[in-house]
């Protein structure tokens, strides 16, 4: 009995321990890097236009920072503005990166709670390829949802980015940019 709790143990550690390591960094490096673009997109039958900045840059010694800014300039000449920065770090699984959002009792960096009572968004992320997807999932007032998600793909040109907002599995809002690499 003693050997199975000591193997059970040291295979605990051990998986601990390999959730501390980060693999290759190479996979996501890629992406550092300051991009700006633009974008019209229609929302609601009126034409919206965007300047949109992402800075994807390294976070501490345990992963990436992905930072947005968006500037949305509306038919009837209000400007709306968005700012956000999410640090990620690899799950145990390849290519997803759980969002370090708020910290937990014990020190950790932890995703936010969707259902709890301030109905903060689940934010991950995945990498595939050329492409780095964050999404972001609201659970609203009823048990409805919405998602976010943001593809960023790599290309000659610097960045394309893809953005859809989806309300209960219907799309509200899309959005596609090509953003030039400015640092």
């Amino acid at each position: 009995m003693r050997a199975i709790i000591l193997v059970s143990l040291s295979l605990l550690l051990l998986s601990c321990k390999a959730k501390d390591q980060i693999p290759n960094t190479d996979s996501w490096s890629a992406f550092y890097g300051t991009y700006q673009g633009s974008a019209e997109t229609v929302v609601s039958g009126e034409l919206d236009e965007r300047d949109l900045t992402v800075v994807i840059k390294p976070w501490q010694d345990k992963g990436f920072t992905v930072e947005w800014k968006t500037l949305i300039y509306r038919a009837e000449g209000v400007t709306k503005k968005t700012d956000l920065s999410i640090d990620f770090y690899p799950s145990a699984r390849a290519g997803i990166f759980a969002s370090a959002m708020r910290t937990d009792v014990f020190g950790q960096a932890v995703p936010y709670d969707p259902v709890g009572e301030a109905a903060d968004p689940y934010v991950w992320a995945g990498l595939e390829d050329n492409t780095l997807t964050v999404s972001a999932l609201y659970i609203v007032d009823g048990g409805g949802y919405i998602l976010h998600v943001y593809k960023r793909s790599l290309n000659k040109e610097g960045l394309s980015l893809e953005f859809e907002r989806m309300s209960n599995g219907e799309k509200v809002t899309s959005v596609s940019a090509q953003l030039k690499q400015i640092e």
